[in-house]
């Protein structure tokens, strides 16, 4: 488990403790660090880029694109976790 420390905007501090082995709710990976959106996303979805290559990712909701955008980017990440982390 770990810790974060949130400023919040009236300047008192939050800490929050998360598992940073927990899944990622965008791409499905372990979170590692907190991002400015929380815990619950890894850094690299908060700032829509592949942990692994670099590439920019955009994940739509649902209701817009039926799932696809979700899909891929889950299908980008299992690429690269089944060739180590190669580059497409």
């Amino acid at each position: 488990m770990k810790k974060v420390t949130y400023t919040l905007i009236d300047g008192s501090k939050k800490v929050i403790e998360y598992d940073e082995n927990a899944p990622c709710l965008i791409c499905g990976e372990p979170v590692m660090e907190a991002s400015m959106g929380g815990t619950a996303i890894c850094p690299w979805c908060d700032m829509g880029k592949c942990r692994y290559c670099g590439v920019s990712i955009m994940v739509f909701r649902e209701e817009i694109d039926g799932g696809r955008s979700l899909r891929e980017l889950r299908d980008h990440m299992k690429w690269h976790k089944e060739h180590k982390g190669g580059r497409e």
